[in-house]
């Protein structure tokens, strides 16, 4: 609480007309180097104070604090937290106020392909992707080409291949899909690239709010689909997808396999996290789930990842045949934030409570 005392000062100090008079603490599950804090505003309005545990964590803490004020003022059928205040205690480092964002996040398992949220969210991911890159270009947020993105996730996959702990299966199916430039023909696009189901918010039945923007860049759009793709749930992915075609003013056919290929990566990615914090649990965690996928691929459960493009619509889905090496790129048609890859109390949305037997001050 001593930690929650200091953090609502700095707050108060950071915005000194809000007239804080409730703070909670917010903890974190797996240990988070974001400390933080829940305030009640005079007027009953919620704000959470931040400020980094470590350099690292205070350097996207200000990545955060960038990227939310570049997307403010934009129009998005989505709430993004405002940028308040900041205030820093002699030899700390700063901490930050953020409106709070209402919403809790969304339950993939609760959520059906015929569900209203999951044309939400495709609308929601389709107006981030429509967003102009040049704003951001001009602001200096990190840009990377198709080729740049074929290189970044070679190196990754060189780096998890000196773990020794990656089952050949999979190595070379994911170096075989680095290696088909086909795959790899997309747009550059304003992406997310932290989107999960924990800072994906859903209020009455429709996405209220994305939190974890401290990995704004122009990139990838299918980064933003990888959480979907790890689902079990494929119609979910698909209908999602259906509803951001929707409004997507850019043609993207092998937007699909990329996620997939992103979302398997990432389970080795979690696995080599925990080798490199020293963790044995996450270590034998990240293997379990890696063996999980090598079953899939062998009993032919996973999709190809192959390059595609859209042939015909049939129904509600658009189905994908394999396309020639040599096609041609697609046409123009036209952890809470501080999310980091793993999550901490960042990036975790909490239930408000009715009352609180907080202190006040």
């Amino acid at each position: 609480m001593r930690n929650s005392l200091i953090l609502a000062a700095l707050a108060a100090s950071a915005v000194p007309g809000a007239g804080f008079r409730d703070v909670k603490e917010l903890t974190s599950d797996l240990g988070g180097s974001i400390n933080s804090a829940l305030l009640t505003g005079a007027d009953g309005k919620h704000f959470v104070v931040r400020q980094g545990a470590t350099d690292s964590a205070a350097l996207d803490l200000a990545a955060e604090v960038a990227a939310l004020k570049a997307l403010t003022g934009l129009e998005l059928p989505f709430k993004v937290s405002g940028v308040l205040g900041e205030s820093r205690a002699p030899g700390q480092r700063p901490a930050v106020v953020f409106e709070y964002v209402y919403g809790k996040p969304v339950d993939l398992g609760r959520t059906s392909a015929e569900n209203p949220m999951s044309d939400s969210m495709g609308a929601a991911i389709a107006a981030l992707h429509n967003l102009e890159a040049e704003p951001l270009r001009a602001g200096g947020f990190p840009e990377y080409s198709p080729i740049e993105t074929v290189n970044q996730r070679l190196n990754e996959l060189d780096r998890l291949a000196g773990t020794g702990k990656i089952p050949k299966v999979l190595l070379d199916r994911w170096s075989e899909a680095l290696e088909n430039v086909s795959l790899f023909r997309f747009t550059p696009t304003v992406v997310n690239s932290n989107l999960s189901s924990t800072n994906v918010l859903e209020l009455d039945g429709a996405v209220s709010g994305i939190l974890g923007w401290n990995g704004l860049k122009i990139g990838d759009p299918a980064e933003d689909f990888s959480w979907l793709a790890g689902h079990s749930d494929q119609e979910l992915m698909d209908a999602v997808r259906f509803a951001y075609l929707g409004t997507r003013k850019i043609i993207d056919p092998n937007l699909s396999q990329r996620a997939h290929l992103y979302s398997e990566m990432h389970t080795a990615r979690w696995m080599q996290h925990g080798l490199n914090v020293g963790d044995e649990g996450i270590v034998q965690e990240g293997i379990g789930m890696l063996n999980i996928l090598v079953e899939e691929v062998n009993g032919g459960h996973l999709p190809t990842l192959t390059a595609g493009t859209f042939a015909k619509q049939t129904g509600l889905f658009i189905e994908v045949v394999e396309e020639a090496e040599a096609a041609e790129p697609e046409l123009e048609v036209v952890q809470d934030p501080h999310v980091a890859i793993y999550a901490d109390d960042a990036t975790r949305e909490i239930e408000l409570p009715e009352k609180t037997d907080d202190e006040l001050f």
